[in-house]
């Protein structure tokens, strides 16, 4: 169902799309590799949901703009990742416009709804990422600036030796986890965070030591995505507490949709077995032990 507006890309009166904010691909996948086929949003975690976010944000014209970058992302790297078929990717130009246009529209519906807590010095440098990003995407300028994209593989933690205090659904965050967050420190806005399933997208925005971040920065051109990568400490901490955060989510299910869960799990319990949902919530009672994700009760925090 489209509506007459404001696009916010070109900024054209037109039939606005009900745009997705964080790309469809990802959630079909999410669905497709689940246990139950479903999903459930971490705002009203006691109800399924089929799709993601869709705001009315974009005209038919934008729209399909950002598909031709989005089709490459999906088959040349999102889907491949996801099959383990391969663990490091060559990309070209593509790839840049995707991420720029992943934080742009993720920053643009971000803000819409709640920025009270940022300065207006802060308000503004968001604003100029926002601008920058958007000539960038309508090919008014050659880069981001300052405003780079950095992208950041995952894969499940084999050990936790010389890592603390990991919340026990680590490996299910790492690897099924979608999220948007705007990082801030102290009301200083620090990036936009898009986390994809094992892909992560960052849109920086006030990071100001860009060399504490090595092989992460998607060029203009082309580059290689994957391999090592060095990050500051604290994006970790922000990562443990990202993965907190959503433990704290499932904790909001009610006695009677987890019986849903349950009864959907017995239904076909071949899929669910063979499920990604199922490989990663082993591999965190394997890392963390049955007490730390059943808990006393024997519930598992696992809902999709």
């Amino acid at each position: 169902m489209t509506k007459y507006g404001i696009c916010k890309l070109c900024c054209k009166g037109k039939e606005l799309q009900k745009s997705h904010i964080i790309p469809k691909f990802v959630f079909d996948w999410l669905k497709e590799s689940s246990g139950t086929g479903f999903l459930r949003s971490n705002e009203i975690p006691n109800k399924r949901v089929q799709d993601g976010r869709k705001e009315p944000m974009l005209c038919g014209g934008c729209e399909s703009l950002f598909n031709q970058w989005e089709t490459p992302f999906a088959t040349k790297i999102f889907h491949p990742l996801n099959m383990n078929a391969v663990s490091s990717f060559r990309y070209e130009s593509w790839l840049l416009k995707f991420a720029v246009s992943v934080s742009w529209r993720v920053l643009t519906w971000y803000i819409s709804n709640d920025v009270t807590e940022f300065s207006e010095s802060a308000k503004t440098l968001i604003d100029k990422a926002l601008q920058t990003w958007k000539e960038f995407l309508l090919d008014k300028r050659s880069h981001p600036d300052s405003f780079e994209q950095h992208i950041i593989l995952l894969d499940m933690i084999e050990s936790i030796e010389n890592i603390n205090d990991l919340p026990p659904n680590m490996n299910r965050f790492m690897i099924r986890g979608c999220h948007v967050n705007l990082a801030h420190s102290n009301g200083h806005p620090l990036f936009i965070y898009t986390k994809m399933g094992r892909i992560t997208l960052l849109g920086f925005i006030g990071i100001k030591n860009l060399r504490d971040w090595v092989g992460t920065r998607i060029h203009v051109k082309q580059g290689i995505v994957g391999g090592d990568i060095v990050m500051p400490l604290q994006f970790l901490d922000y990562i443990k507490y990202q993965a907190t955060a959503e433990l704290r989510v499932h904790d909001r299910i009610s006695e009677r949709q987890k019986k849903v869960i349950s009864k959907t799990y017995i239904k076909d319990i071949n899929r669910v077995v063979m499920s990604e949902t199922f490989q990663v919530l082993d591999h965190d009672v394997w890392l963390f032990g049955e007490n730390a994700v059943f808990g006393k009760n024997g519930d598992s925090d696992e809902w999709h």
